[in-house]
This record gives C-alpha cells, sequence and structure tokens, in this order.
C-alpha cells in the first residue's frame, strides 16, 4: 500500500497492539513523557510494520480490524 503525501492509506489487520511504553521529548525545560502504544500491522502486500504513538483515550485496536495509516511530512499514525 503506497503510504505518503498527506494521504490516508488502508492497510491489513492489526497483529498487535502493546499498550504503555513512554514516548520523550525534550523541552527547554526538561524531559516530558507521555503515555505510548506499539501498534504492528500487517500491510496489504504482507508486510509488517511497527508504529509508536501517544495513546488516544477513544481509540481501541483488536487484533485482526482493519486500520488506517496516515502519513504527513515523514510522521505516520496509526487511525481507524
Amino acid at each position: 500500500s503506497a503510504i505518503g503525501g498527506g494521504r490516508g492509506s488502508v492497510v491489513a489487520a492489526v497483529i498487535g497492539a502493546v499498550a504503555g511504553g513512554l514516548l520523550g521529548s525534550a523541552t527547554e525545560e526538561g524531559l516530558t513523557r507521555t503515555q505510548g502504544v506499539e501498534i504492528t500491522v500487517r500491510e496489504d502486500d504482507g508486510s509488517m510494520r511497527a508504529y509508536v504513538q501517544q495513546v488516544q483515550e477513544n481509540e481501541i485496536f483488536r487484533v485482526g480490524e482493519r486500520v488506517r495509516i496516515m502519513s504527513v511530512n515523514g510522521t505516520s499514525r496509526v487511525s481507524h
């Protein structure tokens, strides 16, 4: 599946999501930590990719469901 150019691309089933983890980003005032999730996706062509992103309270991923990969300026996000 083609990913990029600011367009979403539907990809195959979510293989698994591991809740927890921490995404860190340095700021001028120190280190800020955010709850993160790692989502492993099998794309339509059979390849597998893992995405790490900030946890969204209203977004739950289940094994086997189809998801959308949104990519803008080299940053990708998994959504429904």
